[in-house]
């Protein structure tokens, strides 16, 4: 596959909407499987750039790349929407580093790197690990190391029936789509200003558990997200929308965390009266995340 070079001027690339489209058009000459391979990997690397990338326009035309580049996956039957297909990019953004499970420190130190996450997705990392264990665990002889993983994976066994004993998945916090929390007037508190300003462009509630805000590198947007969230939950009043069907101003705080206990009802109104359009229900939806569910982890590299 050629290379998408620092301007984006090889064969096929992805700096923006007409490079991405000029891409397809030449795909289409080869097979039906090598466009697929080739779009995601494109995919994947548009994504990674995005991550890395602070200028506001170079952002919306790899955006605008990235958009045509899903649109022809989805019609193609290679979509994100397909739970068999992910990009190389989906498995690293929605990993949280620092997970491991090759002895009893190293799964605490999971446990604590996981600590105020979305309860989902801790779910899916743990029982991702104890997979890869048992992998690990096959192909491995030295004796003293399969000791000290299965204390590791004992850890996260713990932590997993617990986690279901207790029904934590309960307590997850269902991500209203980007468009939708951009659609409302902007919040005061500047904490809130920036992390919306930060989803609307990253346009993925996964991506959030590896971005920092800018003063504070100790904890995630994610982790940040919800111990808000659970604060101002406490305190909302039973009252979620005025007359006029808008939301009330303590909900309005939920929104701009992107939740809201009434997803459905603020998604309609978003829709008709600040003209946002979002995506069309599928079939299947998680509790997880605002498209889609989150998908099972696959064999992906651990720090074990």
């Amino acid at each position: 596959m050629a290379k998408e070079g620092e301007n984006g001027d090889s064969q096929f690339g992805f700096k923006d909407k007409e490079k991405a489209e000029d891409t397809i058009r030449l795909l289409a000459e080869h097979d039906m499987q090598y466009q697929k391979l080739t779009v995601r990997g494109l995919l994947g690397r548009a994504k990674r750039v995005l991550s890395l990338t602070k200028a506001e326009e170079k952002i919306n035309n790899i955006n605008a790349a990235i958009r045509v580049f899903e649109k022809w996956l989805e019609e193609n039957g290679g979509g994100s929407s397909n739970k068999n297909v992910k990009t190389e990019f989906d498995d690293k953004a929605d990993t949280v580093p620092g997970l491991g499970f090759k002895d009893k420190e190293a799964a605490e130190k999971t446990l604590r790197i996981l600590e105020g996450r979305d309860p989902d997705y801790q779910k899916l990392a743990i029982k991702g690990l104890i997979g890869s264990s048992k992998r690990v665990l096959a192909g491995t002889k030295n004796e003293e190391k399969i000791t000290a993983i299965k204390e590791g994976v004992k850890v996260l066994e713990d932590f997993l029936e617990k986690f279901d004993r207790d029904n934590r998945s309960k307590l997850n916090l269902a991500y209203l789509p980007a468009t939708i929390v951009t659609a409302f007037p902007k919040p005061s508190s500047s904490l809130v200003t920036e992390f919306v300003e930060v989803y609307g462009r990253i346009g993925s509630y996964k991506h959030l558990r590896t971005i920092h805000p800018k003063d504070d590198d100790s904890k995630t947007w994610d982790i940040i997200r919800n111990k808000n969230l659970k604060k101002l939950k406490e305190k909302i009043s039973s009252k979620l929308f005025n007359d006029d069907g808008s939301p009330t101003a303590s909900h309005l705080e939920l929104i701009h965390w992107g939740f809201s206990p009434q997803p459905d009802k603020v998604k309609s109104y978003a829709e008709k009266v600040k003209g946002v359009k979002t995506e069309k229900k599928r079939k299947s939806t998680s509790s997880t995340g605002s498209s889609g569910s989150d998908e099972a982890p696959t064999k992906r590299k651990r720090s074990n």
